[in-house]
């Protein structure tokens, strides 16, 4: 029975060793979760930003937290280098064109990483 088994975890080492898994194997993964963290789209996160309370951000807002966020990493970058990062951000979650980034556009309330 030993013989057996070394014998069939060699056939299967040869296969991985090809780049094959066979296709009725059985694999099992362990994984170790070291943190979980609120991401960057939180609520919290957004009501951060959100300096008004007016559940929408708006250019300023997003300026002074970047502002914000720059200054904490401590990495130096050209002014002209905020203007392009808040044209990007608005570019991509201002879906309506408003001048604003509300809630939804954030997506606070959709979570695909789940």
């Amino acid at each position: 029975m030993l013989f057996f088994l070394l014998l069939i975890n060699a056939f299967f080492l040869l296969f991985i060793a090809q780049g094959k898994i066979p296709p009725n194997a059985t694999l099992i993964f362990e994984i170790e979760l070291y943190a979980v963290n609120k991401g960057p789209r939180s609520v919290e996160a957004f009501n951060q930003i959100d300096k008004d309370g007016d559940k929408k951000l708006s250019e300023l807002e997003v300026i002074h937290y970047l502002k914000e966020e720059f200054a904490r990493d401590g990495k130096k970058r050209h002014p002209s280098a905020h203007d392009e990062i808040l044209a990007d951000i608005f570019k991509k979650n201002d879906h309506d064109g408003d001048g604003f980034i509300s809630a939804k556009e954030y997506n606070v309330y959709q979570h695909d990483e789940l």
